[in-house]
């Protein structure tokens, strides 16, 4: 099963590129979304037409990715239905696409809600869900190592699922301490709700991430059968 995984990737380089393409944006999401989350947080502080710019392009440009992973995502879907695979490996190929997409897509929701809400977010905080921001963004790029070793080395699976279940309780003890952090301060209760509901969706990829890397360690050992 494991051969006919490799095998059947490297005879078909068509979905290899598209594959190798649409783990690259889920990266491109990533980073994307922090510069927004820090050009709103700058611009709480400082408003300038010309911050407002930038959250601007950078949305837009956040929303391009998710359009065309989405439209990698049907490319790829096209592929392995024209292709003889085993129905099974076929399957797991399709949920792992479609479970990524996933994470591209909360991200672009999150940065909607954020320009369109704009939650008041105090100083005090910043650092805060900039750090768990960026600790989400690290389980991501575990879950990309993953996923790109489901494809190349199976062997090399494991480790990286691993990095993603560890890196995923450092976000949800950051999430968790930065909850207890908000409703302990004298904020009015709609704002330590809205605070909780962006760091909460913030904490989402990482916890999303974690479930396909779960998912994935279970894909690799019935390709190692």
């Amino acid at each position: 099963m494991k051969k006919n995984l490799i095998n059947f990737m490297t005879n078909t380089q068509r979905l290899k590129n598209n594959i190798d393409a649409f783990y690259d944006l889920l990266g491109d999401s990533t980073t994307v979304f922090a510069h927004i989350l820090k050009l709103y947080l700058k611009n709480s502080l400082t408003p300038s037409e010309d911050i407002e710019l930038q959250l601007k392009e950078r949305f837009d440009q956040l929303n391009h990715i998710e359009l065309t992973a989405d439209g990698l995502r049907r490319d790829i879907e096209s592929i392995l239905y024209e292709k003889t695979l085993v129905p099974d490996l076929r399957s797991d190929l399709l949920k792992l696409i479609e479970d990524v997409d996933v994470l591209i897509n909360l991200q672009q929701a999150c940065a909607f809600n954020l320009i369109n809400e704009t939650p008041h977010i105090p100083y005090v905080y910043h650092d805060d869900i900039l750090s768990l921001q960026s600790t989400v963004a690290s389980s991501a790029d575990h879950l990309i190592n993953a996923c790109r070793a489901f494809m190349r080395d199976q062997n090399q699976v494991r480790d990286h699922v691993h990095n993603v279940i560890f890196v995923e309780s450092e976000a949800d003890k950051l999430s968790t301490a930065m909850k207890k952090k908000v409703f302990s301060s004298d904020l009015e209760l709609a704002e330590k709700i809205h605070i909780r509901y962006f760091i909460e969706r913030i904490d989402m990829v990482a916890n999303h991430a974690e479930d396909i890397a779960d998912s994935l360690a279970i894909y690799a050992i019935k390709r190692s059968l």
